[in-house]
Order: C-alpha cells, then structure tokens, then sequence
C-alpha cells in the first residue's frame, strides 16, 4: 500500500508542472507581440543588404521627408548602421540612396531585409512625432539584432 502512495505521489507531482503550465496559457496569457510598424512578411525587391526604403507614389515633398527620416533613423543605429542602406522607390540624383525599381503599395518607410521581404512599414504618420521616431528606432534595432546572421 505503501508503494502505491509513493508512485501516485511521484506521478501527480510529474504532472502538476505541465497542469499548471497548461492553465496560465489558457486563462493568464502573456500580454506582448505588440508591434509598432507594420508587420509584413511581402517580397518586395531584389536580395541586397536591410534597406530602409523611402515610398510615396508622387514622389513628393513626403518622399524627402521619408528619405530624410530613413537617413537619421539608419544613422541612430550606430554600430548597426553600417548593416543599413537607404533606399527610395522614385528615382534620385543622390548617389548614397539606393533605387528599387519595384513598386510599393502603401506610402511609407519600409525596413527591408537581405532577402528582399519587407519586414516592417511605418506611415508618414507613425513617424510624423518624436515619440514615434523613437518606438521606431528601437523596433528596427531589435529586428537587427536578433537578425544578425542575415548580414
């Protein structure tokens, strides 16, 4: 009778850890996965190095603005920045941007990986305030980070 207390208190104690694992999954869920751009998983442009890719169909002064914002985000990555390269979906005279001859859906800024997926997009709006630029600046450095294999 003994052995039987004993095994039935080995296997309830073996169980308890998953039952309980089980019921905070069910009812007390983590709260994050909150993204601040878009997430996207699109092909969008040919392979090459993470680009941080100016789009707007008028090619307009929200383009420059973009452009302008891709640049002091890349360059904000400090160490990281050296991985980024600007890029624009209308063609430019500057020779630092990188032209992608592929068209964009949405207008916005778009974080492009090696492969040529988008990753993330952030509308003029997103990053129109200084609060915005900043959840951008550390959502891009995050994707670098924990991507450093892709180059």
């Amino acid at each position: 009778m003994k052995g039987r207390t004993v095994l039935i208190a080995c296997f309830m104690l073996s169980l308890l850890p998953v039952l309980a694992a089980q019921a905070v999954w069910q009812w007390w869920r983590p709260v994050g996965g909150n993204s601040f751009g878009e997430l996207l998983a699109t092909p969008i442009a040919s392979p090459g190095p993470w680009r941080l890719a100016a789009a707007d169909a008028a090619c307009s002064d929200v383009h420059r603005k973009l452009l302008f914002a891709a640049g002091q985000l890349r360059l904000a990555q400090g160490e990281a920045s050296q991985r980024i390269v600007r890029a624009s979906f209308c063609p430019s005279d500057n020779t630092d941007i990188a032209y992608l001859p592929s068209h964009a859906p949405n207008s916005g800024l778009y974080l492009i990986d090696p492969h040529g997926n988008a990753v993330l997009r952030y509308s003029n709006e997103q990053l129109s305030s200084d609060d915005g630029r900043r959840k951008a600046l550390k959502e891009i450095g995050q994707v670098l980070k924990n991507n450093k294999a892709l180059g």
